[in-house]
C-alpha cells in the first residue's frame, strides 16, 4: 500500500501527466485484503458490539422508496458500538417482523457431528443474517484496500487470474534477477544486500519488452482456446520472428 500511494502512482503521474495507469496484480490474498474499516458480514455479530468487531465506515444505502433514492448508515451506535447485523438489517427494514428469528449463518453438520458455517450459504439468498446483508448493493461493491486506493487516485486496477503467473512478465523479471544473484552470490547477507539493486538494473529494458511480448502470446492463446502445455500451445507461445518474412518455432 504505501509503495502504490507514496511511489509507483507519484512516478507514473511524473512521468505520464495526464494519462490513467492501469496496474496489474497476481490474484493474491494480499492483494485483495480490505481495510479495517470496510463493509464485511463476516466481521459483525448478530447483536451490536463484541470483542472482534471493529467500526465500518458510513455506508449509503439505495432506497428507492426513500424521497432521495437512498440514505447515509451509520455502521455505529451514538456511543461508538459497532452494530450488529440485526440492528443494520432493521433500520433497513429487511430483519422479519414476523416473530421469525434469523441466524447469524447457516451452519453444515460435520462427519463428526459437530456444525460448521456453510460458506456456500453467502453466495446468495435470504437464508441467515450475514446472506440478507452480503446480498446488498453497498456490500456487495465493497473493494480491496489496494483497489480503493488506486481507484481513489483514478487509476484502474486488473488482477491476473488465480494460479497463473505466467501471464504476468513481472515475474520473468523476478526470475532474470534471482538467476544473476544465484551466479554472483557469496551466499552471505552482505553481499545479497549489495546484490539486489545490481541484479534488478541488469536485466535491460529490451528483455522486459520481450517478457511482455511472451504474456501477450500466452493470453492470445488462451483466448483461442489451447490447452496449456499442447504443442499447438507451444507453438503459439514459442514462436520467433526472424524477419517480418518468415518465422520459426522453437
Amino acid at each position: 500500500m504505501e509503495q502504490i500511494k507514496t511511489e509507483a502512482i507519484p512516478l507514473f503521474e511524473a512521468e505520464f501527466p495526464g494519462c490513467r495507469a492501469i496496474f496489474l496484480f497476481d490474484n493474491a490474498k494480499t492483494h485483495s485484503k480490505y481495510a479495517d474499516n470496510a463493509l464485511r458480514v463476516s466481521k459483525m455479530n448478530l447483536a451490536d458490539g463484541g470483542k472482534q468487531t471493529k467500526n465500518m465506515h458510513t455506508t449509503y444505502v439505495l432506497d428507492r422508496s426513500h424521497p432521495k433514492g437512498g440514505y447515509f448508515q451509520s455502521m455505529v451506535l451514538e456511543d461508538g458500538t459497532p452494530k450488529g447485523l440485526k440492528t443494520v438489517l432493521t433500520e433497513r427494514g429487511l430483519w422479519p417482523t414476523t416473530g421469525e428469528r434469523l441466524l447469524t449463518q447457516c451452519s453444515i453438520k460435520t462427519p463428526a457431528g459437530n456444525t460448521t458455517p456453510n460458506s456456500r450459504c453467502l453466495k446468495g439468498g435470504t437464508c441467515c443474517a450475514q446472506v440478507l446483508l452480503v446480498s446488498q448493493p453497498d456490500f456487495k461493491a465493497q473493494r480491496g484496500e489496494l483497489e480503493e486506493a488506486i481507484e481513489a487516485a483514478g487509476h484502474m486496477i486488473l488482477f491476473y487470474p488465480a494460479f497463473h503467473c505466467e501471464l504476468n512478465f513481472i515475474e520473468y523479471f523476478w526470475g532474470a534477477a534471482k538467476r544473476y544473484t544465484r551466479l554472483n552470490c557469496g551466499y552471505d547477507f552482505p553481499s545479497l544486500q549489495r546484490l539486489v539493486s545490481e541484479a534488478l538494473a541488469q536485466v535491460p529494458n529490451t528483455l522486459i519488452w520481450k517478457y511482455h511480448t511472451k504474456t501477450q502470446r500466452i493470453i492470445a492463446a488462451y483466448e483461442s482456446g489451447e490447452v496449456y502445455g499442447s504443442q499447438s500451445y507451444n507453438n503459439l507461445v514459442s514462436k520467433r520472428y526472424k524477419s517480418h518474412r518468415r518465422s520459426d518455432v522453437s
